[in-house]
């Protein structure tokens, strides 16, 4: 299978994308990557699981003049109320707010992350206005993942919607069974050839891969592999295709900047800011969402489509507290951790 080389995503290429005053689009990871690559810094990916995240987000990005990903997982879509619809929709309206309140764009692009069961939703994310999306089929062989996400890239290449694809699942179920993970932590990496053979198979924008990282807050210092996140970075480079690091939240400073120097141009980075959301809020409010997540048998995040309402009608003082402490972080992680500050 030919697989084209990806479009500008723009309205004459793309009906979907969706042209806001002077003109502006979203970027694609395509773009935002090669020149985060070229510049010796990465561009933050941060899971919009609420509204005020988003605010947040796009705050940071526009006072530090950074580059930003706004990105939803499929798994999370329905119990954050962030179906791509909507997302895209709040994402689009907060560029216009920070364009009229700073004069100024950023570049941001909107990724729908680790689209695993339902491959639909790759279908509403680009109908959306998404510039960009994952195929996550990891948990497939090389071969398999390959031939499968292969064909989505052909469709979505000529409309401009960059595509990361996945090799070496994060968090992988033989690598948690293992005993001695500590010790053989390293034979669970995303092997070079591996990671070779699946940009061969695909043309992709982005290979997200496995080197001892993993979502939500580690437990313990996880130990990553620059040294592979280099390799691959060699080998895949000059296919066109950027390293993404998954599971950002908790890793050190120096951690991020080490990363990013062996090759990583994109970072996810998610629980961190869902975290700063919660402590900001009422612990009176938290208490209840928490009891409800002990009745559901479930993680508090997973209750907050239930709770939408209730955090929209507490005092606009609090809430401001809770999308300025957020903002401030991320700007203090674009400007540390991926030195992206300034880089429009």
């Amino acid at each position: 299978m030919s697989i084209p080389a990806i479009a500008e995503f723009s309205k004459k290429n793309n009906p979907n994308a969706r042209e806001l005053e002077g003109g502006y689009v979203l970027s694609n990871l395509k773009t935002l990557l090669a020149k985060a690559r070229e510049g010796k810094y990465g561009v933050v990916a941060i899971n919009q699981r609420s509204k005020y995240v988003v605010e947040a987000t796009l705050e940071a990005a526009w006072q530090a003049k950074s580059p930003v990903i706004c990105e939803v997982a499929e798994s999370e879509a329905k119990y954050c109320n962030m179906w791509p619809e909507r997302l895209s929709d709040l994402v689009h309206e907060g560029i216009s707010k920070m364009y009229k309140k700073y004069g100024y764009y950023v570049p941001v692009c909107i990724h729908m992350d680790h689209v695993q069961k339902d491959l639909s939703i790759v279908d509403r994310a680009v109908k959306a206005g998404f510039s960009s999306v994952e195929v996550d089929l990891s948990k497939l062989s090389v071969e398999e993942n390959g031939a499968k996400c292969a064909e989505i890239i052909t469709k979505l290449h000529p409309l401009g919607v960059s595509v990361e694809v996945e090799e070496g699942e994060i968090g992988a179920a033989d690598a948690l069974a293992d005993p001695n993970i500590d010790a053989n932590i390293e034979k669970y990496y995303t092997k070079v050839e591996d990671a070779k053979r699946l940009c061969e198979l695909t043309s992709p924008d982005a290979l997200a891969i496995f080197v001892g990282n993993g979502h939500g807050q580690y437990l313990k210092e996880p130990k990553i592999g620059f040294d592979r996140i280099r390799e691959i970075a060699e080998v895949v480079n000059p296919m066109g295709v950027q390293v993404v690091l998954h599971g950002g939240s908790g890793l050190a400073i120096e951690v991020f900047n080490k990363a990013i120097d062996a090759g990583a141009a994109k970072v996810n980075y998610a629980t961190s800011i869902s975290d700063i959301l919660f402590v900001s809020l009422p612990e009176s409010f938290i208490a209840e969402m928490d009891a409800k997540a002990k009745e559901l048998n479930t993680a508090r995040r997973k209750v907050l489509y239930l709770f939408e309402e209730k955090m929209d009608a507490l005092d606009k003082a609090v809430l401001q507290g809770a999308v300025d402490a957020m903002a401030g972080h991320i700007i203090m992680m674009m400007e540390r951790g991926f030195r992206s500050k300034g880089r429009i």
